[in-house]
């Protein structure tokens, strides 16, 4: 027997709920029960990172699947009121077939979770599709601004220098290639080594166990998947074979071993895991609702890299950090102009589509052709400075400063659904709405 949630669909004055049928959790006990014994069968662990529908339920309760350290949030929540703008539902984008889709139909045709659009503090837009306001949904691969914004701050404070190597900060790997990264390189993904996750010659890298990305991801330090091989790897073992292809900073190329150093180095010179950091520096300042999650490794290393989950607005709250709102949350700036200007730093933007990804936002993001960058795990910073980070399976965060804006959505779609056109659009709609006014 399904068990009994919300009400169906209604329009609040605020809020557009999911219909109860529609809802991730509203699965009977046998459903979950199936999910969890899914799940738990070694050959089974590296498909959670795919949407289906076992992985739909996984991703809006990763507690139930890998071990996680609590974000700690303090004091009275910040509030975010609502000054709803109808209009955004008719806001439209074009798609990669040359289509103009529009917020309600992308609502009605794909697999979107939920979004949210917060203006000047205020929430303008907010629905949800397959979950609730309270569900806390996996960020994916938007966790890895965490880690590079905690190493941003010991940048800062002069406790780590980016232009010196990965192996200075991580002796152990001293020896091999990475005496030849920079920190730099590392945080811009862009390396120029071999083992990356969308640029090999065949886009295998997470599913084939002989992959050096995958030899990774199996290590006791990481743990997300498991080996068939049963190689018995350290993290260091796999990441002292890597080779070099082409030197640093010549293109774009994605690979979360690159965030996995970054986040071991944040934590050896900032002496503490990163959930803890990330908690004294942001979460715990910004008035969340709720305490976030990292999940963990089996040996206890915190997977920045893929692991925050939190509710859809406190996502905004974080995205708020990078915005003048930051003041209406925190009560005070919590981003220093300094690291800002690290990451609108456009030395290396001729390599931006250069690799894979590059060239997917570029077709989401084309009237910003030929300028866009990314930096310090940024996806793409735009040259009116709005910023992007993407995470597996469509979740998204879209950030425009300037604008005072930032949209938050979670997905469980195969990530070309292309929400970040989306939320220019919206963006680019409010920005003109002002200037009309």
């Amino acid at each position: 027997m399904v068990k009994k949630m919300n009400s169906p669909e209604k329009s609040t004055a605020n809020i557009i709920e999911a219909k109860s049928e529609s809802l991730k959790s509203n699965i009977s006990l046998e459903q979950v029960l199936k999910v969890s014994e899914y799940f738990s069968q070694p050959e089974n662990k590296v498909k959670m990172q795919f949407p289906d529908d076992m992985s739909a339920y996984a991703w809006i309760e990763q507690s139930k699947f890998y071990p996680t350290a609590q974000v700690m949030r303090e004091g009275q929540v910040s509030e975010l009121p609502y000054a709803i703008n109808a209009a955004i539902g008719d806001v439209t984008y074009k798609d990669k077939n040359d289509q103009f889709v529009s917020v309600d139909q992308h609502f009605d045709q794909k697999p979107i979770d939920s979004m949210v659009v917060v203006k000047n503090g205020k929430i303008l837009y907010e629905r949800y599709k397959t979950m609730r306001e309270n569900d806390k949904h996996i960020w994916y691969s938007i966790s890895k601004v965490t880690g590079s914004t905690m190493l941003a701050f010991l940048e800062h404070e002069g406790k780590v220098d980016v232009q010196k190597s990965v192996a200075y900060y991580l002796p152990e790997l001293s020896g091999s290639v990475w005496d030849t990264v920079k920190v730099e390189e590392a945080l811009d993904m862009a390396t120029g080594l071999n083992g990356t996750e969308h640029d090999e010659q065949e886009q295998t890298s997470r599913t084939d166990p002989h992959e050096i990305w995958y030899r990774w991801a199996v290590t006791s330090e990481v743990g997300i998947l498991i080996d068939p091989l049963n190689r018995n790897e350290s993290w260091v073992d796999v990441l002292r074979s890597m080779e070099r292809k082409t030197p640093g900073h010549q293109k774009f190329e994605y690979n979360s071993i690159n965030t996995f150093v970054v986040n071991r180095i944040v934590e050896r010179i900032g002496e503490k895991p990163l959930y803890e950091q990330f908690s004294e520096r942001i979460w715990s300042k910004i008035g969340a609702e709720h305490d976030a999650y990292y999940l963990v490794s089996p040996s206890g290393n915190t997977l920045g890299f893929l692991g925050v989950n939190s509710t859809l607005r406190d996502l905004a709250r974080f995205g708020m950090v990078f915005t003048p709102s930051a003041e209406k949350i925190a009560g005070e700036k919590l981003i220093p102009d300094a690291i800002m200007e690290k990451i609108y730093d456009r030395t290396y933007q001729d390599m931006y589509d250069k690799g894979w990804i590059g060239k997917k936002n570029t077709v989401s993001f084309y009237d910003d052709a030929g300028k866009i960058s990314n930096r310090y795990q940024w996806d793409g910073v735009l040259s009116d400075g709005d910023m992007f980070k993407a995470g597996v399976g469509g979740q998204g965060l879209y950030i425009s400063p300037k604008n005072d804006t930032v949209v938050a959505w979670f997905c469980t779609n195969n990530g070309e659904g292309q929400e970040e056109a989306m939320a220019r659009a919206i963006v680019k709609a409010l920005s003109k709405e002002n200037k009309q006014d």
